[in-house]
């Protein structure tokens, strides 16, 4: 199967900066709905978007949630892997900034394990708010 073109920046610069104004993780189909006043109104144009993105290392996938988060890390995307700590109370997202900790698990690699490109790892936690 061909891979679907690269999606023009706008779109994608749309989609990003949605998900930067939310706190909570956004489903491709609640960015959809938040972008309709826009024009997008196709979700093959919202997935192409996702995916670039994500390739590119400005937008993470949470699996658990089926849902998206832009990545906030202020330095650069070079990392090839993101920690993500998921509250399971209320589903709010953190990044993990810790790069000590991001090279420790770069660093399996010499156990003979090899994380995938642009591997996430999503922590299940209990945020501040939650526990008090």
């Amino acid at each position: 199967m061909p891979r679907p073109s690269k999606l023009s920046a706008s779109a994608a610069d749309l989609v990003l900066k949605e998900l930067k104004k939310n706190i909570k993780p956004l489903s491709a189909y609640d960015l959809l709905e938040k972008l309709r006043k826009t024009g997008i109104k196709s979700p093959p144009i919202v997935y192409r978007a996702l995916e670039n993105l994500t390739e590119s290392g400005k937008v993470h996938k949470i699996n658990e949630l089926n849902t998206y988060v832009a990545c906030d890390c202020e330095d650069d995307h070079k990392h090839s892997l993101s920690v993500i700590m998921v509250c399971q109370r209320c589903n709010k997202v953190n990044e993990a900034h810790d790069h000590a900790l991001i090279k420790h698990f770069e660093k399996l690699s010499k156990l003979g394990i090899n994380l995938a490109e642009q591997a996430v790892i999503e922590l299940p936690v209990v945020c501040c708010e939650c526990e008090s």
